[in-house]
């Protein structure tokens, strides 16, 4: 290690490493995500990001003035993280790149929306008492459960009461046809993923398009459950429809369904 190196791992608390590892999985964080997943507020996730940012741990950037700042790994954070895995330490040019690529990623809009789901989710159930996400799986750690025949946008588990409800995700800003949607559903019917099927929760945006997948999808059997939801929080309450249903469901009773 050298002096630099030494200097900012000292610098460095638990919850930084932490939120190191999640933007080495996860890519990309806006501070109110940053507060959801690890500080008590908004204002202490971006007073804490301004300083690591100071430190070259986090960069980041934004698409105008108007906009939240993004964070994502800087170059002491990408080499924390690779010291911790035993890898080579990237160089600035490399995570200047890497940085570059992000800012202007066509695909960074549907990222954001997957993190802020789980995001959201980890502050809810926080907030609700006796529950936790368990675990929150990138799309690449999600596509090996199905040995990258299929890529979820992610996965996870909400854990509590004593049991656990794995689940895929699937985020959709209605960019594509239903019929590609529907046909991502037919691949998770016919590649069975390591552990067994999941639910499968999707969060798709717009009222209208969630109705409408209900419809395409109508008389539609599959081996697992699937529910949608057009909701942009609240997702431990009686926001979820099953395909088949109108009944607004809660998510725990979902979990229940899946384990009975």
């Amino acid at each position: 290690m050298t002096k630099d190196f030494s200097e900012v791992l000292e610098r460095l608390t638990g919850r930084d490493m932490e939120l190191i590892d999640a933007l080495a999985r996860h890519r990309v964080l806006t501070a109110a995500q940053m507060a959801d997943l690890y500080f008590p507020s908004t204002w202490a996730a971006r007073v804490r990001a301004v300083t690591l940012v100071e430190m070259e741990v986090l960069a980041r950037f934004r698409d105008d003035n108007r906009k939240a700042y993004r964070y994502t790994l800087g170059y002491w954070g990408g080499g924390v993280h690779a010291w911790r895995q035993g890898e080579s330490a990237p160089t600035r040019a490399v995570v200047a790149l890497a940085v570059h690529q992000l800012a202007v990623s066509r695909k960074r809009g549907h990222l954001e929306g997957v993190n802020a789901f789980f995001a959201r989710m980890h502050a809810e159930s926080r907030e609700a008492g006796g529950l936790t996400v368990g675990s929150w799986l990138c799309e690449d750690e999600a596509a090996g459960l199905f040995l990258g025949k299929v890529r979820p946008d992610g996965a996870g588990t909400l854990m509590g009461e004593g049991c656990s409800t794995p689940f895929f995700f699937e985020y959709d800003t209605g960019s594509e046809p239903l019929g590609y949607l529907a046909a991502k559903l037919d691949r998770y019917a016919a590649k069975q993923p390591v552990g067994g099927n999941r639910l499968v929760l999707l969060q798709i945006i717009r009222p209208g398009r969630e109705r409408n997948f209900h419809d395409h999808l109508a008389g539609r059997r599959f081996p697992f459950l699937i529910a949608t939801t057009s909701a942009g929080a609240g997702f431990l309450g009686a926001c979820w429809r099953v395909l088949g249903s109108e009944r607004p469901a809660r998510l725990s009773e979902l979990g229940a369904a899946v384990r009975s």
